[in-house]
């Protein structure tokens, strides 16, 4: 007979699997190629490791919150990417001191961390949003740095 697993079973097993592949993902793989000087093996390994993490998260948090309509679960998604963002501004309010009630509390990896935490937020919402979340944001990234290049072009 099998067993049924509770909500918090679930995030747990997704959780530690999340982890583990998230591992995996930053380790070298045998043979791999060295990353040249602006990190391109590094870089094509965190994407793959970002979209595998909001695939996990997406499975993780849809498995937890069934009880709630579609839209409902779309703009609390929605508005958690707000709630990172502001976590980045709180750590880069203590990085620089900004609350003298409170002084210097953040370091530049806190900010690095909050930044990283907005990302995949944003890499989670956006498989709402597409079919092909992964393609889609290349395909942007990639109209963004044409407008750019035009742009410097331009420039006298």
């Amino acid at each position: 007979m099998s067993e049924r697993l509770t909500a918090d079973q679930i995030r747990a097993d997704q959780l530690d699997a999340l982890h583990e592949r998230a591992a995996r993902a930053a380790r070298p793989a045998h043979g791999a190629p060295e990353a040249d000087s602006a990190g391109a093996a590094s870089a094509g390994a965190a994407d793959g490791a970002l979209w595998e993490a909001a695939r996990a998260a997406v499975a993780w948090l849809d498995a937890a919150n069934t009880t709630r309509d579609r839209a409902e679960e779309t703009a609390l998604r929605l508005l958690k990417l707000t709630e990172e963002t502001g976590e980045v501004m709180n750590a880069y309010t203590g990085l620089t001191g900004h609350n003298p009630r409170k002084g210097v509390t953040h370091e530049r990896a806190d900010v690095a961390a909050e930044l990283c935490d907005v990302i995949l937020t944003a890499a989670v919402m956006l498989h709402e949003f597409s079919d092909d979340p992964a393609g889609t944001l290349d395909a942007h990234v990639r109209g963004v740095t044409e407008r750019m290049r035009a742009g410097a072009d331009e420039r006298p």
